[in-house]
């Protein structure tokens, strides 16, 4: 009987996973590549910054210094800073999931993002298999989503297409509020809102917002 419940529990946190990624890293992929497309870059760079970088925040970086001029030390020290909360996902999902070995945590790295990472940590019913499924659909989402913004600029009013960027803070946000069920939780998560909304109010650097999460 608790076998059966728990596979029960099990195609629930897929079919929810799946759901949630599928409305977050497609609309945010597409108002990626029509950002980049408004600002000149290449599709076929913008597709290349998606398949070889993957990671929103560095690829927002990279379309901001190539508005003003790409300085190589500048974007590669940027990255470093957007990526460093990375260093510590890897260490908490192996402690969370012990079923997953050292390789296994190597194997998945590259395709790691803050809504995966929730995901891995969120959903104990997810599997190994289910983890690498998932991290393989967001990332198939991502570039697909980013060819699809590059295109749809050109058919589709630029407001709706701004309007997509809000899927994926809306995603890394109804991950982020269940799990917010304790006083400490609570509190971390006020402090890094603040620190978020006041750099932004102030006007400072997206590795300043970023930071925040960290």
């Amino acid at each position: 009987m608790s076998e059966g419940k728990f596979s029960g529990l099990n195609i629930v946190s897929m079919h929810d996973s799946y759901a949630a990624v599928t409305m977050g890293y497609l609309s945010a992929g597409i108002a990626f590549g029509a950002l980049a497309e408004s600002l000149g870059v290449p599709y076929y760079f913008t597709a290349a910054l998606s398949i070889f970088v993957y990671s929103g925040a560095v690829q927002s970086a990279f379309l901001g210094y190539w508005t003003i001029g790409i300085d190589p030390f500048s974007l590669v020290l940027t990255a470093f800073l957007l990526n460093l909360r990375h260093t510590f996902y890897g260490p908490h999902i192996q402690n969370q999931r012990p079923e997953l070995e050292f390789t296994d945590i190597i194997s998945l790295s590259p395709l790691l993002t803050d809504e995966t990472y929730a995901i891995s940590v969120s959903h104990p019913g997810l599997g190994k298999r289910g983890m690498q499924s998932i991290f393989v659909y967001a990332y198939i989402l991502w570039v697909v989503g980013t060819l699809l913004g590059t295109f749809l600029l050109k058919i589709v009013p630029s407001d709706l297409i701004r309007a997509f960027a809000l899927a994926l803070p809306a995603l890394f946000l109804g991950l982020l509020v269940p799990k917010v069920n304790h006083v400490e939780g609570l509190l971390v998560a006020v402090i890094s809102g603040t620190i978020a909304v006041t750099g932004r109010l102030l006007g400072l650097s997206d590795a300043f917002v970023t930071s925040s999460h960290v």
